[in-house]
């Protein structure tokens, strides 16, 4: 690569502390998630808690009473949403909320990466994540969406935080037809699955989240479950092939048989020659999950 420059541990550091510097989840959210993964949790005890944070109860009744869950009688009570909503769409609106919140409140992104088409590819993302989930069997399957919206999210930390830069990365990635980790390794000394894992932990999330965000691009290094970080970068192939969205990244990522190999070592039925099916199932529950995620962004914008 062109320009080839010395990591600088300083930067990196810099980066860090930009991160440190981000808002922890509100309490609220982060004592909804420890009682929505445990099975002694009840739809009672887990609305007292969401009852006591008035704009995630306003969401939570929206979602609820909106056309796509189709609930004959209008619901007007957070148990009631909890019930109708589910545990896991509780814990993925939750989330959603509060991981926008955090990056609308710390300012604007980088010129030329659009904010509005990364979060629309992040939502998709977390889409074909559940959809595989599903149709493999995997044991995180309810981590799926939470992992597949949060993927990339270190590229929202580097785009507020370090703009010039990241603009700079994504130009040097086009210009010389190189991956964006590998311009941002060269540019920052460090890339946006390292960065987005650093909250991720500060934000004491699960650590198979951790995992995948930090390793989305090379889940072979995954250190908890390989083929689940596996089916989040099939998933982000999957949005770059149908161009859902803009994660930043204008040409579609490729992993060569490394990838597949973690899938057939897990006997799991995902394999490259299944992509283009994959696909026609991808575009058919993002349509089917377009109701939804309108709602919650309506709702995120205050629309």
């Amino acid at each position: 690569m062109a320009n080839e420059r010395k990591v600088d541990t300083e930067r990196i550091k810099k980066v860090a502390q930009s991160v440190i510097g981000l808002p922890t989840l509100p309490t609220v959210v982060s004592k909804m998630l420890e009682m929505v993964d445990s099975r002694r949790t009840s739809a009672d005890t887990l609305a007292r808690l969401i009852s006591t944070d008035q704009a995630l109860t306003a969401r939570l009744l929206k979602l609820a009473n909106s056309a796509y869950y189709g609930y004959q009688r209008e619901v007007s009570t957070v148990n009631m949403a909890i019930v109708v909503l589910g545990f896991n769409t509780v814990k993925e609106v939750g989330l959603w909320y509060s991981v926008f919140d955090v990056f609308k409140n710390s300012g604007p992104a980088a010129a030329g990466f659009d904010a509005v088409k990364f979060w629309e590819h992040s939502a998709a993302c977390g889409v074909a994540a559940r959809m595989l989930s599903k149709t493999s069997g995997s044991r995180y399957s309810g981590e799926a969406f939470v992992a597949g919206l949060l993927h990339d999210m270190g590229k929202m930390i580097l785009s507020q935080y370090f703009g010039a830069e990241f603009v700079e990365v994504i130009e040097t990635a086009q210009s010389e037809g190189c991956g964006l980790d590998a311009a941002e390794s060269e540019i920052l000394g460090v890339s946006h699955g390292r960065v987005g894992a650093w909250l991720a932990e500060k934000w004491n999330l699960p650590a198979i989240i951790c995992d995948t965000v930090k390793n989305h691009h090379a889940p072979w290094e995954a250190e908890t479950e390989p083929s689940f970080v596996g089916m989040i970068t099939v998933a982000d192939i999957l949005c770059h092939l149908t161009q859902i969205g803009d994660s930043g990244r204008k040409a579609c990522p490729s992993y060569g048989d490394r990838l597949w190999q973690i899938f057939q070592s897990a006997a799991m039925p995902i394999d490259e020659t299944d992509l283009e099916r994959l696909q026609t199932d991808f575009q058919a529950e993002y349509g089917r999950s377009e109701a939804y995620i309108s709602v919650v962004q309506e709702t995120e914008t205050g629309g």
